[in-house]
């Protein structure tokens, strides 16, 4: 966990770039997923925005609108739940990290399958998604935003550590 405002901010802003790169990696595979079944590419990354679009957001196809909206929400979505894994992690070993990062991928599933989506009266999309599907579609998300979790480290800087200081390449450097 984080201990101080420093530490607080590497969090969040490394949970953002780990929830944004497994949402990007989500809807990349959704949308494959859908191409290769013959379905409508667009409704998945369209559904985010079935809150503020209703109806319209649910119709086959390309619409600019939904698709823009639904997609800059389901990216907010992502880098929310990175966000939140990234202060409650912060600081464990690799390891620890590791497998948080699979369990976290049940807590998501769970958040968003059955409190988020009928908040927000998506409720009808559980129907399109079974509980299996869903479950692997939030253990893959949690597998990328893990990943690049691990990876902000590398890519960003070892500034991560509970300290606040740079970290070299040891057991707590993740």
């Amino acid at each position: 966990m984080v201990k101080s405002p420093t530490e607080t901010r590497a969090a969040v802003a490394r949970g953002a770039f780990a929830g944004v790169t497994a949402g990007l990696v989500l809807t990349l595979m959704m949308t494959v997923m859908s191409a290769a079944g013959g379905k409508d590419v667009w409704y998945g990354i369209k559904g985010a925005a079935a809150p503020f679009f209703g109806e319209r957001a649910m119709q086959p196809g390309f619409d600019l609108a939904p698709v823009l909206l639904g997609l800059a929400s389901h990216l907010a979505i992502s880098a929310t739940w990175g966000m939140l894994f990234a202060v409650l992690i912060h600081g464990a070993s690799r390891l620890a990290t590791n497998v948080a990062g699979v369990l976290w991928g049940l807590v998501v599933w769970i958040g968003m399958y059955y409190v988020v989506l009928p908040i927000v009266g998506l409720s009808s999309m559980q129907d399109d998604a079974p509980v299996g599907r869903a479950i692997a579609f939030h253990l893959i998300f949690s597998a990328a935003m893990t990943g690049a979790y691990v990876l902000y480290a590398r890519l960003f800087g070892k500034r991560l550590g509970s300290s606040g200081r740079h970290l070299n390449r040891s057991a707590h450097a993740v």
